[in-house]
């Protein structure tokens, strides 16, 4: 239900504003509250704010003829908790945006592009610290169904690259492949992982690679292979000298269960 504001009166007043419209609003549960809407002569945004019972701001909403945002605020300190945004893209296209503040100065950041056909076209995640970015996650999708991810794991304090990882997807639940690279202070490679999986299963190879730092040259590789209900059935790994050179390999395979049932291993 709606009605006059009576006798409260916010503190919100704009001379440039073409209109002013103050209600009360009541809910089923008897929660009241009140919205002030004001629309700008020039821009035509129209926009709208929330207060609680107690005066205090809980909400701002704009609207414009190709976007809308939505501004979630706490209470009691009067900071915001969420902020929400539609926004018409040229194509035909819509971006969403939503944006979480937690406390630590921490937040967390979605953008989702949907085609004008309604499929996903693509997603970002981004986790931040203050201004710094931690975390930075994009997928593309075809036909609504994902077909790459790649995400960046940052250190706060440097703001250097720790781990990229990319992500081939099977479908929508299930990845066909993995990889990680790994980073040192100076930006080198320091281990890559890559991960081979069974249609709608497990892992079917597992490859790790590690590097001497002083080289970046290759330090060990090693490859497990597993079957369709996860039981490993061969391992090989190579050592090498930082000149490049095999020092050792081991080869180890095992039965269905798991169970060694043979092996090599030599040294150069």
């Amino acid at each position: 239900m709606s009605s006059s504001l009576g006798d409260f009166t916010p503190a919100v007043a704009s001379s440039k504003d073409e209109s002013l419209k103050l209600e009360a609003h009541t809910d089923a549960d008897g929660v009241t509250t009140y919205q002030l809407r004001t629309r700008d002569a020039k821009t035509q945004i129209e926009t709208e704010k929330t207060f609680d019972s107690e005066q205090r701001l809980i909400r701002i909403v704009k609207h414009s003829s190709s976007s809308q945002s939505q501004t979630e605020l706490d209470p009691l300190s009067g900071s915001t908790l969420r902020i929400t945004e539609h926004n018409a893209l040229p194509d035909g296209s819509r971006l969403t945006k939503e944006t979480n503040y937690t406390e630590g100065n921490q937040s967390s950041e979605s953008v989702v592009v949907i085609s004008a056909e309604g499929d996903v076209i693509r997603r970002v995640e981004r986790q931040m610290v203050g201004m710094h970015t931690v975390f930075q996650g994009q997928t593309e999708y075809q036909g609504g169904a994902p077909q790459t991810t790649v995400n960046h794991y940052v250190d706060i304090t440097s703001g250097r690259l720790l781990r990229r990882e990319q992500v081939q997807w099977l479908d929508s639940k299930h990845r066909s492949a993995t990889e990680n690279l790994y980073f040192d202070e100076a930006g080198y490679v320091t281990r890559f992982t890559k991960t081979l999986f069974h249609s709608g299963a497990g892992s079917f190879l597992e490859e790790s690679q590690e590097f001497y730092t002083a080289s970046n040259t290759l330090k060990r590789r090693e490859l497990c292979v597993y079957n369709s209900q996860g039981v490993r059935t061969c391992v090989d790994v190579v050592e090498y000298a930082d000149d490049g050179e095999i020092t050792e390999r081991m080869s180890q395979f095992f039965d269905e269960n798991g169970n060694p049932v043979g092996g090599k291993s030599s040294e150069f």
